[in-house]
């Protein structure tokens, strides 16, 4: 189940149900398959004219690194296609929103443990 505190949405596919995050290792994945800044990702996926097909498969799969890291992306391209376009965008736009909101108190990740106090 997806935890919007932690940035995650669901999106619901036949039978299965994949939760989509763009946590910081999400985000460098998505720098290095763009080889290009998170914000300049934001800019060119906004400007329809010039967003090819595979720059939107590629920011969808990004979203996957967390939850489903076996997943190519080939898959996440069938995935967006059994979706739906809107549907697929929809989740990935939306987690991606969330990877930017502020954070809530006392909601630490995995390492949130691990750290030292100062």
């Amino acid at each position: 189940m997806a935890n919007k505190n932690r940035g995650e949405v669901s999106l619901k596919v036949g039978t299965n149900t994949y939760t989509l995050r763009y946590s910081t290792n999400a985000l460098c994945k998505l720098e290095d398959g763009f080889d290009k800044t998170v914000q300049e990702i934001a800019k060119l996926l906004e400007d329809s004219d010039n967003v090819r097909q595979s720059h939107v498969r590629l920011f969808f799969h990004a979203a996957f690194a967390d939850n489903h890291p076996e997943l190519t992306v080939e898959d996440a391209g069938l995935i967006m296609s059994d979706a739906g376009m809107e549907a697929a965008m929809g989740a990935a736009s939306e987690a991606f929103r969330l990877a930017f909101a502020p954070a809530e108190k006392g909601a630490g990740g995995p390492a949130a443990g691990k750290r030292k106090a100062a």
